[in-house]
């Protein structure tokens, strides 16, 4: 019989490695999404935003973005209707207090590749925090002056339901505010839905 290294018992316990939610970044999406970091819970889950007290999916549907109410395990069907999702930072962590600058420095970089790549009308930030660490500076909620590449910026109050400062109305105005900015620049720059 063999013996058995430390550790290495029926009741060892093996580290969970933490799981990287995929990138949905279809060619010339109207708006790609940009979190934070994901949640440590919708990592565990497998999907963006899974906690049921997310604003994101309700707010998706209720602003007219997409026409069908989806849920966190439907995060894929975001392409179908012409939107890509990503994460500034792919680590997931409990709080976004908890990314490291050059985890920041090294999601910048990354997010810039991925809007050459795939040439968003609109990138859209989920948080103020995500914005702020990207372009190095303060801002408010609503369309952005800069420009990230050719893509147009607009930003979302996290829909965190941490994010105590903005209720449900008006994370839904914001969204509401998002759908008008696409379909006003769909219409001024020929792209339009199938």
């Amino acid at each position: 019989m063999r013996s058995q290294g430390a550790g290495q018992g029926k009741n060892a316990v093996i580290p969970r490695v933490p799981l990287i939610l995929p990138d949905y970044l279809p060619m010339r999406p109207d708006i790609l999404f940009v979190g934070i970091n994901p949640g440590t819970y919708s990592a565990q889950q497998g999907h963006y935003y899974a906690r049921l007290t997310n604003r994101f999916w309700w707010a998706l549907h209720a602003s007219g973005l997409v026409p069908v109410p989806l849920a966190p395990r439907e995060d894929f069907r975001v392409v179908e209707f012409g939107l890509g999702l990503t994460d500034l930072v792919k680590r997931p962590t409990n709080s976004a207090a908890q990314v490291r600058g050059d985890e920041f420095a090294v999601g910048r970089q990354a997010l810039a590749g991925k809007v050459r790549r795939i040439e968003p009308l609109i990138v859209c930030f989920n948080g103020l925090t995500g914005y702020q660490q990207f372009f190095q500076e303060h801002t408010q909620p609503g369309r952005q002056a800069r420009r990230l590449g050719s893509a147009r910026v607009f930003v979302l109050p996290s829909t965190s339901a941490r994010n105590a400062a903005y209720p449900r109305d008006v994370i839904l105005a914001y969204f509401q505010g998002l759908k008008a900015f696409r379909d006003e620049l769909q219409g001024d720059s020929g792209r339009k839905k199938e």
